[in-house]
């Protein structure tokens, strides 16, 4: 019996499933935790706010003011369905500053009075909405170069090692906080360079199991076949690595979001630091001589959960002996 293909024992994986949760609760944050409806019927018309953030609109209450004061108003003529987690991950409440776990805030309230757990939710976003994009991009650009140096050699090849070498000296937080400093702190910054601190990565494997696969029976028949290089590459080459730069992509992704946390932790991070993760374990810590740990705990373990899941889902395609 011929045993299971690769796919579906990975497909069985709870943290590949994980992972991929993670990083959908990071993706539709805006609708899993926000004081604005998911949808509303006022005046016989509907209107969805809460997804309107999704494409970047501010979902701004009919008053022009915040949805938990208009929403707190009597409105018999009023529809309203409430995200799972009705609490914005900005919304403050001096009142309800450090309460514990409740019905209404399930993780409690961190010193200002925002919903813990709603802070939790958007802070995955840096799954998503950064971590994601620049590992892909890591590994388009990566698997590429690595690829094409592999199979073709000479100075293409001496000229993508001695970018790698170039690359490999740069200290991941250094260059990260250099580019904040240097060039903004907008997500796309952030994306970029943390693309190109990754892309080596991808390299430095694409390249060897290039060389490997360089002396393949099936690499050679193409070859004397006269098949173009452009599809030898992308038709016989590439797809024989999917696994290894699977593993490796898994493991960047958590040092991407560890990185993210770190800066954010500085004060160095993206201009969505308000929700990282980074920043809730800095005024975390603040609060700890207090015998607060709740404030910390909540990201800390968040963070644990991401890397974990991603160590594991890399092992998978490690191990796997069918990839």
């Amino acid at each position: 019996m011929k045993p299971p293909r690769a796919p579906v024992r990975l497909l069985r994986a709870p943290s590949l499933w994980l992972a991929l949760a993670l990083v959908a609760l990071g993706a539709l944050a805006p609708v899993v935790a926000n004081d604005a409806p998911l949808a509303l019927r006022r005046d016989g018309a509907w209107s969805f706010p809460a997804f309107a953030e999704l494409v970047g609109r501010a979902a701004v209450a009919p008053d022009g003011g915040g949805w938990r004061d208009w929403l707190a108003l009597s409105r018999p003529d009023v529809v309203v369905w409430m995200p799972p987690v009705p609490h914005g991950p900005l919304a403050t409440d001096a009142a309800l500053a450090g309460v514990g776990p409740s019905k209404a805030h399930w993780l409690g309230c961190d010193e200002l009075g925002r919903d813990l757990l709603a802070r939790i939710v958007h802070g995955a976003s840096a799954l998503s909405s950064l971590a994601a994009p620049a590992v892909a991009l890591a590994l388009v650009v990566g698997a590429l170069l690595g690829t094409w140096a592999g199979l073709r050699r000479g100075w293409f090849e001496a000229c993508v090692l001695r970018l790698v070498e170039l690359t490999a000296c740069l200290p991941l937080l250094l260059f990260l906080m250099f580019a904040a400093a240097f060039l903004g702190d907008s997500a796309t910054v952030a994306r970029l360079a943390l693309a190109a601190l990754l892309w080596p990565s991808f390299a430095r494997i694409a390249r060897a199991e290039a060389l490997a696969l360089a002396q393949r029976e099936f690499v050679r028949t193409a070859r004397g076949l006269g098949v173009s290089e452009a599809r030898l590459l992308f038709a016989h080459v590439l797809p024989q690595m999917k696994g290894p730069l699977a593993t490796t992509a898994a493991f960047c992704v958590a040092a991407a979001v560890v990185a993210e946390a770190t800066l954010a932790f500085l004060g160095l991070a993206t201009g969505s630091a308000s929700t990282s993760w980074g920043e809730m374990l800095r005024s975390g810590v603040e609060r700890a001589a207090l015998g607060e740990w709740r404030p910390w705990a909540a990201p800390a373990a968040a963070l644990t959960l991401v890397v974990l899941a991603c160590h594991r889902v890399a092992e998978r395609f490690r191990d796997d002996p069918a990839r």
